[in-house]
């Protein structure tokens, strides 16, 4: 081709482009593959564009601000680690109260059995305290008493008996009337103080076989029957301390299995490769 057919054709080129739009330009260039060329004709265009060609040069970095799924998943991941962490701190915790739950346990179990034991024995004591009584102390307490207030008859019918004699004695004696009632005097003294004593000695006898023996009867009873009742509250006592224990060991089982459960789920979660 002639050398001035082919800058005829040049000029024509160049003016066809130069009449082209940005937009057209764009195209032409990304036709011929000419990328980063594209990029900056395309944004010069877009910031000079009136109204909706502007709103429309603000999309990319909407979008990018977005939160994208992968934002989620860390999030949802950062959440399901600091739940893991939360439930392995409340497991440590449980697992250190059941120890000190086992202790507790140990303790009570030995305070009701010395009580139970302690009753027992209390009771065993109130019966055999009341089998002395009524085999040894009040047979022997009565023995006591009925001496004295058979000594004090005695002694009654013996100065009754003397004075008795001393009347027969010096009821035919006309002399020596100043001796016989000196004598007689003495006599009727002593008899009065024998029958005295023996009226004296025979209440005595009733309080003590009456009032005193079975007072001290019925409150050596009402002892046993006390620690009979203490025995019975000791064995029910033990009965609930041993449901009670065994309901608060299966309820900490109960919730450290449940606490081992669900760090498991979490760890597995955590554990499953990323979406």
């Amino acid at each position: 081709m002639p050398l001035r057919a082919f800058a005829s054709f040049l000029l024509a080129l160049w003016s066809l482009n130069s009449c082209q739009s940005a937009p057209e330009q764009a195209t032409a260039m990304a036709a011929r593959g000419d990328d980063s060329t594209v990029a900056a004709i395309g944004g010069a265009d877009l910031a000079a564009a009136p109204g909706g060609d502007r709103a429309g040069a603000t999309m990319p970095a909407k979008a990018a601000g977005e939160a994208t799924p992968k934002s989620a998943a860390d999030d949802e991941r950062r959440a399901k680690q600091k739940e893991l962490a939360a439930k392995q701190r409340e497991l440590a915790h449980a697992q250190a109260e059941r120890e000190i739950e086992a202790l507790n346990r140990a303790e009570r179990e030995a305070s009701v059995a010395a009580a139970g034991m302690q009753a027992a024995a209390e009771l065993a004591e109130a019966r055999a305290e009341l089998k002395e009584f009524q085999t040894r102390d009040k047979p022997r307490k009565l023995a006591e008493e009925q001496l004295g207030l058979d000594g004090a008859a005695a002694r009654a019918e013996h100065q009754k008996d003397e004075f008795g004699e001393l009347q027969a004695m010096y009821a035919a004696d006309e002399f020596a009337r100043s001796t016989k009632e000196l004598v007689l005097k003495r006599g009727r003294h002593e008899l009065d103080m024998a029958e005295r004593r023996l009226s004296l000695t025979r209440q005595e006898f009733e309080q003590v076989e009456q009032v005193e023996l079975p007072r001290r009867q019925r409150e050596l009873e009402r002892k046993v029957l006390q620690a009979e009742l203490e025995v019975q509250k000791a064995e029910w006592a033990a009965q609930r301390a041993r449901l009670e224990l065994v309901l608060a060991d299966r309820k900490a089982n109960e919730r450290i299995a449940e606490l081992e459960r669900d760090i498991a789920e979490l760890q597995q979660q955590l554990a499953e490769p990323k979406q």
